[in-house]
């Protein structure tokens, strides 16, 4: 069996819809260091007479979780990210998978979990991590055009 290399967002640029600006607009976020995925199946279980004891699995759903970290781009990014995290409510995010890919991916999600880090070296800039749970797949057209 060959190995195939399936290679990553090298370059990666996100963004996220903002419906309060004057004109709704993707605002760029970051640039994506590096990404993973995750998927989980959800089930449920039961036991009782009629299984005779025994515990029957049922799956019931899968959740998909994609965890980003990258550098921010503005000095605001952080502060944007917070913000889309409080508001509870999923968001629509563009992604660039690389440098001088112009057709971009989009997903709609909620972020679950955000860190970011202020290193405090000279010339250093800030970085963050995120997880967002994706409601649905990725898409190739936006979703709100």
């Amino acid at each position: 069996m060959a190995n195939t290399y399936l290679a990553g967002w090298e370059g990666a640029r996100m963004a996220f819809w903002d419906a309060a600006l004057g004109t709704p607009a993707y605002v760029p976020i970051a640039c994506i260091t590096s990404r993973s995925e995750a998927n989980t199946t959800n089930t449920t279980e039961k036991v009782n007479v009629c299984t005779q004891g025994k515990v029957v699995t049922t799956a019931n759903s899968v959740t998909s979780t994609v965890s980003l970290s990258g550098e921010v781009v503005t000095s605001d990014s952080l502060d944007d990210l917070r913000v889309l995290q409080d508001s509870l409510a999923e968001q629509t995010f563009r992604v660039y998978r690389g440098t001088g890919t112009s057709t971009p991916v989009y997903f709609v999600g909620t972020i679950t979990n955000l860190n970011a880090e202020y290193p405090t070296g000279e010339g250093e800039d800030a970085t963050f991590s995120m997880d967002v749970t994706i409601n649905g797949d990725y898409l190739t057209v936006d979703p709100k055009a």
